[in-house]
């Protein structure tokens, strides 16, 4: 395998703008409020370091990247980031974010830390020509630890930007890759079919989709026992609140000249096929897909499939980046 250089990473860094400017509409999708990653910085950051570069506890996710080869990431948060996040993607203004990070919060931030990872996908999928597919998320809160495949390597790439929320920042975000990772982002192919094969199947836990679907610490649970763990007291008191449903039969996406081309009886494809299941939208957020139908003179839509929270969040991900 080349050894990691300056031209690597300077190569890097030249994609940064378009890998973070993904990202920043994936989570401003997903949150509902303009994100953006600004101020990018890639550097070199030896293993032995990496403990000290994060000290005392964090926010992290351990990503698991699928692409020409199998790679781990690790995805870190200033812990302010974090818990103005947790507060904002619950649902609040984040004028008051939690003082401290509990399982509910844990939970809400797994999801947006998945968010992040399948617009760095999107990103990487752009950026190699590649298919890129994110396997696994796991949320930790705890020090920073790097992942047993790394501990043969002498040093990480990472890649840094300042998180801004409704334009003011709150803190910033890392991300880091092994030697191998770093290489093939830059353009440099590192293994041989062989060595990927033997990569995929001896790589940590987190590594192939049958082990994650089977791990004891599953990232996602259902969206019944999700709520029933993360609703806050009181909450029989916002039973009332009204919520506008909206059934989206389909999106377009049309260049300014094609919209001004529209007359009376010009029509329109969507990007449905006939006989799919439609969109259910709640306050504009996917929850459900399901089948129009007529009832006397209205339609109406019967329920087929309820989204869980990782869908709910692929869905928004793959909106936003489309």
């Amino acid at each position: 395998m080349a050894s990691l250089n300056l031209e690597h990473i300077n190569t890097i860094t030249g994609k940064q703008d378009s890998l973070w400017g993904t990202v920043s509409i994936a989570l401003s999708e997903a949150i509902n409020r303009q994100a953006t990653l600004s101020s990018p910085l890639t550097t070199l950051l030896p293993v032995s370091e990496l403990e000290n570069a994060f000290a005392g506890k964090r926010v992290y996710g351990v990503a698991t990247l699928q692409t020409t080869s199998a790679y781990t990431l690790l995805i870190v948060l200033e812990t302010s980031s974090a818990e103005l996040l947790a507060d904002i993607a619950a649902g609040g203004d984040g004028s008051s974010p939690p003082q401290e990070i509990d399982e509910g919060g844990l939970q809400i931030l797994q999801q947006v830390l998945f968010v992040i990872a399948n617009g760095l996908a999107q990103s990487f999928a752009n950026l190699t020509n590649n298919e890129c597919n994110i396997l696994q998320v796991e949320c930790r809160y705890e020090p920073v630890e790097p992942p047993v495949e790394w501990l043969t390597q002498d040093n990480l790439v990472r890649l840094d930007a300042v998180l801004h929320i409704d334009g003011s920042p709150i803190g910033a975000m890392a991300v880091l890759g092994d030697e191998r990772f770093a290489l093939w982002l830059a353009g440099e192919e590192t293994d041989s079919p062989s060595a990927q094969a033997d990569a995929v199947a001896g790589a940590s836990p987190f590594q192939t989709l049958d082990e994650a679907t089977t791990a004891s610490s599953q990232p996602f649970v259902p969206l019944a026992q999700a709520a029933s763990q993360t609703l806050p007291a009181g909450i029989e008191l916002i039973l009332d609140v009204p919520l506008e449903l909206t059934v989206e039969l389909g999106r377009k996406r049309m260049f300014i000249k094609e919209v001004l081309e529209l007359t009376i009886g010009s029509i329109v494809e969507l990007d449905r096929i006939a006989g799919e299941p439609v969109d259910v939208l709640v306050n504009g957020r996917i929850m459900a897909r399901g089948e129009v139908v007529v009832i006397e003179d209205n339609f109406g839509i019967r329920i087929t499939e309820i989204i869980n929270p990782q869908e709910q969040l692929v869905e928004i991900s793959r909106r936003a980046v489309a």
